[in-house]
């Protein structure tokens, strides 16, 4: 099963990165503010503790602003302008001689600077902006172009969920006479961004993960007549089951009376 991503999002990799390191540090602050002012060589008592909170919901609202927007251009810069407050604020309390807070302004400046780095990136990017993800899963079945073409018109179930995610299907004849390359393409752009990113790859519920279970069980269909069934995984191999297992437990107390008898 091959998988490729076709198209980037404005939103890419780093703005992610930025966007949960935000989320992390500002719920942190939020949850744990005296901590936190522990941490930096701040006093955890007064207005200290409030100030953190409010910084800590400046941290949340930027990051869940970077997580959801399609090109957060905005939402970056602001946390280019909260890093310039965080450094002036820690200079402040580092008249106290804390090594504690020199290693907060060293952090501190560290990720400001890839975050100076995606505002003007992102500031650079004309016409609309990209929310989602073009995505390519690609299969490879070792029957002629004409046999595949026609199960796949028999998979009325496959057919009817690739045709309501608005994807295209193609067939291709596969290098070195392996036979046929089914491949569907689609754009992934979940509501709520990263958010709902994460929902839908926790729940298997997103389309990527339901095709690479589809077309891996389509392909054996088509080549031997059946789907591998075990004891273990007697609907076959499905990835999206992988994201629901959870460690072992003991039985309950009455099926090991049952198992004992």
């Amino acid at each position: 099963m091959a998988t490729h991503d076709i198209r980037t999002q404005d939103r890419d990799g780093l703005a992610r990165f930025l966007g949960w390191f935000s989320i992390g540090l500002g719920t942190a602050q939020v949850v744990m503010p005296r901590v936190m002012c522990r941490i930096v060589g701040a006093d955890d008592g007064g207005l200290a503790p409030r100030v953190m909170r409010l910084m800590g919901a400046r941290e949340l609202a930027q990051g869940s602003g970077i997580l959801t927007r399609p090109r957060p251009t905005g939402f970056v810069w602001s946390r280019v302008v909260g890093d310039a407050l965080d450094l002036g604020a820690l200079g402040l309390i580092a008249r106290k001689g804390h090594k504690r807070t020199a290693f907060a302004i060293a952090n501190v400046a560290a990720i400001a600077v890839p975050d100076y780095y995606e505002a003007r990136h992102l500031s650079a990017k004309q016409g609309p902006p990209q929310s989602g993800k073009r995505i390519r899963k690609a299969v490879t079945i070792a029957k002629p172009r004409q046999e595949v073409e026609q199960a796949w018109a028999d998979a009325t179930e496959l057919r009817q969920k690739v045709d309501e995610h608005g994807a295209q299907v193609s067939f291709l004849e596969a290098p070195g006479n392996r036979g046929t390359e089914l491949a569907v393409e689609f754009t992934f752009d979940p509501p709520a961004g990263e958010f709902g990113v994460v929902a839908q790859k926790l729940t298997g519920s997103d389309l990527a993960t339901q095709l690479a279970d589809d077309l891996r069980r389509f392909k054996q269909l088509v080549e031997t007549g059946e789907i591998v069934r075990s004891d273990s995984t007697p609907n076959g191999h499905l990835l999206a089951d992988h994201l629901k297992q959870r460690a072992a437990q003991p039985l309950p107390e009455n099926e090991r009376e049952r198992v004992n008898m």
